[in-house]
């Protein structure tokens, strides 16, 4: 009777020791509850994706012709030009998107995805099209090495999301033994598919292409339970919405309606990128930094057509001394819901990232008034009663709005609504 005991202390040990070698220690109180269900996904995700590389690989070794013999010369310096471009692509990237790993990496790690799959099929093709090897193997590499740079650039971001205590050595220390154990079993995997089917392009593919959607399909997954408390356009919206209310033909904040990181998490939009609040059902657009020289080429959506005297008379009244938001570092402008329907946002360059969220905020009031059946909006003039409501709400209740979104689990400390380089200067008189 004491051998099933030794069993199973052994197989409890066992199972301690997995649990110390690939999560964070304490795991139950030291990280949030959403760790584990992104884990779980993370490394299906990871399993798949090392499971499709080793396809792709064995398909490229078939078109450089590594079956009829030994690699000649020819294909093994290609390989290694495919591969300096690859990196010199990343450092592309990295230059083009900066500060977006930290504003949106639940998007940057989601394409991150897209990418490396992208690149893996077209790795698979190479076999079909030999003569162009170095073309679509270099095009791939690129595609790899972005990949790989986004996933770096937002791990960080990601596992610090899921820290209760200061300890994202850890929790990263651990995100790096669950992806090199999903590496070798997704090699396993990849292994064994390969070698179960016949030594064929075409049915390679069609053992790919399941692997690497399922692969999409885990990582998708895995951002669902990333919880980003940082601020940018589409989760601020989502916070404030319900928030920024009406009783009784008059603005309110009803802090019990804001939402917190959690709830956001579940129901923001991240495949793609959002720089502007789209109209809603009454509710104007808010366009956000808009590049004011090109303004009228360059609008976001349109309901009707809009002359580019009424862009002038609205930049006008935005930015001139007698508005009465003139002693703040942000700029709104109108033009009516009968042309494009919506309000205007400009930052000044000297904008503390507390005044940026001082003009979101204050936008998304005059938002709420003007999409209210009860008030005139007919044209730029009658919204300036509005504008004037709305900014005396916006400056009474913000110290307090922002109390609220603290304690919500917001960090308010950077904003990112949009790039610096975006924003205006103006002389003061």
């Amino acid at each position: 009777m004491a051998r099933p005991a030794r069993i199973t202390d052994r197989m409890r040990y066992s199972l301690r020791s997995m649990v110390l070698a690939f999560l964070p220690t304490d795991y139950k109180n030291s990280v949030t509850a959403e760790y584990l269900d992104y884990t779980k996904w993370q490394f299906l995700h990871n399993v798949l994706g090392s499971a499709s590389g080793v396809l792709a690989t064995q398909a490229m070794l078939y078109a450089m012709g590594l079956g009829a013999g030994a690699l000649p010369l020819s294909a093994a310096i290609n390989w290694v030009i495919k591969d300096g471009f690859g990196q010199l692509g990343g450092v592309v990237y990295a230059t083009m998107v900066g500060q977006k790993f930290d504003s949106d990496p639940k998007h940057q790690r989601f394409w991150s995805a897209v990418w490396l799959q992208t690149a893996t099929w077209l790795e698979m093709l190479t076999p079909l099209f030999p003569h162009a090897f170095l073309a679509i193997g270099s095009v791939a590499n690129i595609g790899k090495n972005i990949s790989w740079l986004a996933m770096s650039a937002t791990k960080a971001s990601i596992n610090k999301t899921f820290c209760r205590k200061e300890n994202l050595g850890d929790v990263t220390a651990k995100h790096g033994s669950q992806a090199t154990a999903a590496g070798l079993v997704g090699t396993a995997l990849g292994v064994v598919v390969g070698a179960t089917m016949d030594v064929s392009v075409y049915t390679l593919i069609v053992g790919f292409v399941p692997i690497s959607l399922a692969s999409l399909w885990g990582n998708y997954q895995s951002l669902l339970y990333t919880v980003t408390p940082t601020l940018n356009v589409e989760r601020a919206r989502l916070m404030l919405q319900d928030a920024v209310a009406l009783e009784h033909g008059r603005l309110a904040l009803d802090s019990a309606r804001l939402l917190t990181p959690r709830q956001v998490s579940r129901i923001e939009k991240f495949m793609r990128e959002i720089h502007n609040v789209e109209p809603q059902g009454d509710l104007p657009g808010i366009v956000i930094s808009a590049d004011i020289g090109r303004l009228y080429r360059t609008r976001p959506w349109t309901v009707e057509a809009t002359s580019a005297e009424d862009m002038a008379i609205m930049v006008s009244s935005a930015f001139q001394p007698r508005n009465h938001v003139w002693n703040e570092r942000y700029y709104i402008g109108y033009l009516p819901r009968t042309a494009d329907g919506s309000v205007y946002l400009w930052f000044g360059k000297q904008a503390t990232d507390t005044e940026i969220l001082l003009g979101f905020y204050h936008a998304m009031a005059f938002r709420r008034l003007l999409g209210s059946s009860h008030l005139p909006r007919t044209s730029i003039d009658d919204s300036m009663a509005i504008h004037t409501q709305s900014y005396q709400f916006a400056k009474q209740t913000f110290a307090d709005a922002c109390t609220h979104i603290t304690d919500a689990g917001w960090d308010t400390s950077i904003v990112y609504f949009a790039k610096r380089s975006g924003f205006v200067g103006v002389k003061r008189h």
